[in-house]
């Protein structure tokens, strides 16, 4: 197993942030673009969902005094008469009567505990969308960091030259001049000749 150096291990682990960064910019960007709406259409949403909830309980509660006032309540008070009357009991069957009573307050009670059942579904429905509301909010907060860790990680990269060579340049020492020619490094070597420069492999 070889050895590496630290400044091997940094560069790697470098080039691994970076594609990682890419990565989930990608996976994360299109998704907090899809969880978020304007703002005038998540209000609208959330206002019909809450009408809707309310709406629901309104009508089941309604449903449940309907069913307590029934016998009151035109044309339903036929049915309090028939049932009390003997001579149409009588023809028609007081246990025919009484199935006819029993599947009316049975249907009326099935409305009811479906129009509860959808006001449920509509106070779901509406946390749920303040939950993705808030998702996508914070996705779109990551997204933006990784973009700005993204850019200064590109400045690393476009200052070192390390998606080139892999190997760092070197820092000049004249502020004036950040980057130094081939002639400039040499007159600064202290060299007046070119031949003068030593080569250990004709030595």
């Amino acid at each position: 197993m070889s050895l590496t150096t630290l400044k091997d291990d940094l560069l790697e682990e470098f080039r691994e942030e970076r594609i990682m960064i890419k990565e989930q910019i990608e996976l994360l960007d299109p998704l907090a673009t899809s969880l978020r709406k304007p703002a005038a259409q998540r209000l609208l949403s959330s206002g019909t969902l809450i009408i809707s909830e309310i709406s629901c309980y309104i009508i089941s509660l309604g449903g449940l005094a309907f069913i307590g006032f029934l016998h009151r309540i035109y044309p339903f008070t036929v049915l309090n008469d028939v049932f009390y009357s003997s001579q149409i009991r009588a023809r028609v069957g007081s246990t025919n009567l009484l199935y006819l009573i029993l599947a009316i307050y049975g249907l009326v009670l099935v409305g009811i505990t479906m129009m509860f059942i959808l006001g449920r579904m509509a106070r779901e429905i509406r946390l749920k969308n303040d939950i993705l509301n808030q998702a996508g909010k914070d996705i779109k907060t990551i997204v933006g960091q990784h973009l700005e860790r993204k850019a200064c990680m590109d400045t690393i990269e476009q200052r070192h030259m390390l998606g080139l060579s892999g190997v760092s340049q070197p820092v000049a020492k004249d502020a004036a001049s950040p980057v130094q020619t081939p002639t400039a490094a040499f007159r600064l070597s202290g060299l007046s000749n070119v031949n003068d420069i030593p080569n250990p492999g004709f030595q």
